[in-house]
């Protein structure tokens, strides 16, 4: 199967820059289907490079080519042309989200939060809440991480071990606060406040006029 996907694979043709933005052009202003999906098509090399780079297990390399290319097909449904933000830029931190929250939903070892770079966005959408989603996805990835980062690094001592414990390290509460020398109640108390602390510092920035970047 996966001799044949890269025999299909090499017989895609690229845009040219003119061509893509005719494309965009006509799918965000026309609907137009075939655009779609000749986007969808031109920019398939970029879900294999992806997976590629993150190397997941050869069992599952096939699956995670479909996973990115779903990443791919969101970020396309997503992309605005007029932003003047490069949709390779855009997607690829899509398609490697997408690879890398499949492998850990299927509790893969070798892939934490902290692997790389896409852990900061894979934490940040899972630290902010379902309503604060869209407000993440509409920020550049680049400038997210970069906040993002800051931010964490920023929280208190405890906050950071007891987010780190939990969404890194996936361990139980009781142990943490146990370590940590806290009741249970006050590590859930913690726990909740660099929610909030990360969710007012990123996610509302995002709605602050004039500050928003790209996405």
């Amino acid at each position: 199967m996966f001799g044949e996907y890269l025999k299909e694979l090499q017989k895609v043709e690229l845009l040219s820059p003119a061509d893509e933005q005719q494309h965009w052009h006509r799918y965000r202003h026309r609907a137009d289907a075939g655009s779609r999906l000749r986007l969808i098509e031109a920019y398939q090399p970029l879900v294999f490079k992806v997976v590629m780079q993150v190397r997941p297990p050869d069992g599952l390399l096939m699956d995670m080519i479909q996973e990115g290319t779903i990443g791919l097909i969101e970020a396309v449904e997503r992309f605005d042309h007029e932003r003047g933000v490069r949709f390779s830029t855009f997607a690829t931190y899509r398609i490697r989200g997408r690879v890398l929250n499949s492998l850990r939903r299927l509790h893969h070892p070798a892939y934490s939060l902290e692997q790389d770079a896409g852990g900061d966005l894979a934490l940040a959408a899972r630290l902010a809440d379902p309503a604060s989603e869209a407000a993440l996805e509409s920020v550049e990835d680049a400038a997210m991480l970069a906040q993002m980062r800051s931010v964490i690094d920023a929280l208190p001592r405890r906050e950071r071990a007891i987010l780190r414990a939990t969404y890194v390290e996936s361990r139980e509460p009781r142990s943490v606060a146990a370590e940590l020398r806290i009741s249970l109640s006050h590590f859930y108390r913690l726990q909740k406040q660099a929610l909030t602390r990360i969710r007012r510092l990123v996610v509302d920035e995002v709605h602050r006029p004039g500050q928003a970047h790209g996405y």
